[in-house]
């Protein structure tokens, strides 16, 4: 399992107890952030207790990460992938705080995690999902190289929401084209 992986500017690693206040704070207490995720807003410290004890204990066995800026050590969002399928690798949430949207940082997390598919899981191919009304996300990920592949309407699970949920795609043969 990686534990870090560094970009540029970004350093995606492993969740820690001391992440408790920046991940509260900038990511799961924003009702805003939530919205084209599959998460519930945080309402309180406790809670952010209970999910960062689950969240160290998830990213034990799964390639899911904090982003943090490398000047400072605070988490400002999360991303995450699995295997669907062997050799199949799907995100599992990719969110960014607001303050930090539209510095590049997601093209770099996406760029990053790509390399960590094809080049280290030797994964076939990597599949990119949005709610299909984010624009951003869609944006950020055909900018990325990724094709669209289908749409599945979904229920999210807290709240009974019905949505759109867009699949894109990125093979090896892709990748190493673009590479």
């Amino acid at each position: 399992m990686i534990n870090i992986i560094e970009t540029n500017r970004l350093i995606l690693r492993k969740a820690k107890k001391e992440d408790l206040d920046f991940i509260y704070k900038n990511v799961w207490s924003k009702k805003e952030l939530s919205k084209y995720m599959l998460w519930k807003v945080t309402t309180s410290k406790d809670e952010a207790i209970i999910r960062l004890n689950k969240t160290i204990e998830f990213q034990k066995n799964h390639y899911a990460y904090f982003i943090t800026e490398k000047e400072k050590d605070e988490p400002i969002g999360l991303i995450g992938i699995i295997e669907v399928e062997p050799n199949i690798y799907e995100d599992c949430g990719l969110c960014i705080s607001q303050q930090y949207q539209n510095k590049g940082y997601a093209k770099e997390v996406i760029n990053c995690i790509k390399k960590l598919v094809f080049e280290t899981l030797k994964g076939d191919k990597f599949i990119y999902s949005c709610f299909s009304e984010n624009e951003p996300s869609k944006h950020v990920c055909l900018q990325q190289g990724f094709k669209y592949y289908k749409s599945i309407p979904k229920v999210r699970d807290y709240d009974n929401y019905s949505y759109i949920c867009n699949l894109y795609y990125i093979d090896k043969e892709m990748f190493y084209k673009e590479n």
